[in-house]
């Protein structure tokens, strides 16, 4: 299967804030990705991530480029939410079963 979807404008682009918030060009591939077990001062992350299983792991993130296209990406979906940078400044913060925050 050929993809032409650029990666900011897929569903599992977690994009990267800058300082006050502001967009960058690069975010994380939240199905390829794996979070750390919690979240650190300020971070919010995506609902139905992969953590690491142990507080002390570090994270093996994947970091695409907005207007990066993969061609082969299995996981290729398109995003519901046109900006995903505005959904993730605006969103309300939920916990998860394990009292861990995820966005809404």
């Amino acid at each position: 299967m050929s993809n032409d979807l650029p990666c900011g404008k897929c569903a599992h682009y977690d994009p990267i804030l800058g300082p006050k918030e502001k967009e960058t060009k690069r975010g994380w591939c939240a199905k390829k990705s794996v979070y750390p077990t919690i979240e650190g001062p300020g971070q919010v992350f995506p609902k139905g991530v992969q953590r690491q299983a142990k507080a002390t792991d570090m994270a093996k993130p994947v970091i695409v480029r907005k207007v990066q296209v993969v061609p082969a990406c299995p996981y290729v979906k398109p995003a519901s939410v046109l900006n995903a940078v505005q959904q993730k400044k605006e969103s309300q913060v939920v916990r998860d079963k394990h009292g861990r925050r995820v966005l809404s």
